[in-house]
């Protein structure tokens, strides 16, 4: 009889440890926040792919999945003053910069349709889609996928590609070490800067844009399917297309340039 209580405890015992590591290795945040349309998304994380999206109505939603071994030593806190949200996503000091961190969050907000964005991962890539709103997005390990925002936008990654489609503002993006698309189906109003230095870039631009064109590279060859007025050599062209306007600049230290039309 001892024997079988024993092997009841132990099954018991293991049935306990499973699940306190099931809790440990996977966790979910899901908040409403009510805000004002018009307002301020402040987000900073030490790691996590950040998506978001947009909606008619005065609110945040936050949904944060956080997986891996490490899920409990990762917090997320929330904070709201005034018409501005601040949202933290911190590792615990002694994982911070650990090399066997094992973790992966992502973050998905939806956000009034009239926000503007401010966003830092140091371990994951960020997508934004139809935000009318300035949008100041970094990251140091993952790509950038930005579409139809209406606002000014500045974009940074050290590790990834980046690709813009449809930004109505002022454009500014770098990348240290990907590629670059970017695509252009109306005429611009603002100038537009796009540098990379380990990847090629590839517009893709409407026939009758009308832009001052400025496009250079140290390691490949520069090449376009429209005419432009100015000067074209082998590795840059200036010059204007179709009588000129806003600025494009496009410039990389380790590839190729193609401007082609839509």
């Amino acid at each position: 009889m001892l024997k079988i209580n024993r092997s009841k405890i132990l099954t018991l015992l293991s049935a306990i440890a499973l699940l306190a590591s099931f809790n440990i290795s996977a966790k979910n945040i899901n908040q409403t926040i009510d805000v004002t349309s018009g307002g301020d998304l402040y987000l900073r994380t030490d790691v996590g792919r950040l998506i978001i999206d947009t909606h008619s109505r005065d609110q945040v939603i936050l949904e944060v999945e956080i997986k891996g071994d490490d899920a409990d030593k990762f917090e997320v806190t929330q904070d709201t003053s005034g018409n501005k949200v601040t949202i933290l996503g911190k590792m615990e000091s002694n994982k911070r910069w650990g090399w066997n961190r094992d973790i992966k969050a992502e973050f998905r907000l939806t956000v009034p349709e009239e926000f503007n964005l401010e966003l830092h991962t140091s371990g994951g890539s960020i997508e934004i889609e139809d935000l009318k709103g300035n949008v100041d997005a970094h990251t140091s390990g993952g790509h950038i996928d930005v579409g139809n925002i209406t606002g000014d936008v500045e974009l940074k990654t050290s590790g990834g590609s980046i690709e813009t489609k449809e930004i109505h503002g002022e454009l500014d993006a770098h990348t240290s070490g990907g590629s670059i698309r970017v695509t252009m189906t109306k005429q611009p109003s603002k100038d537009a800067e796009l540098s990379t230095s380990g990847g090629s870039i590839t517009a893709y631009l409407l026939d009758d844009i009308e832009i001052d064109i400025d496009a250079s590279t140290s390691g490949g060859r520069v090449r376009s399917e429209f005419d432009v007025d100015g000067k074209i050599k082998k590795q840059s062209i200036r010059g204007q297309i179709n009588g000129g306007g806003p600025r494009l600049e496009l410039h990389t230290s380790g590839g190729s340039v193609s401007i082609k039309k839509l």
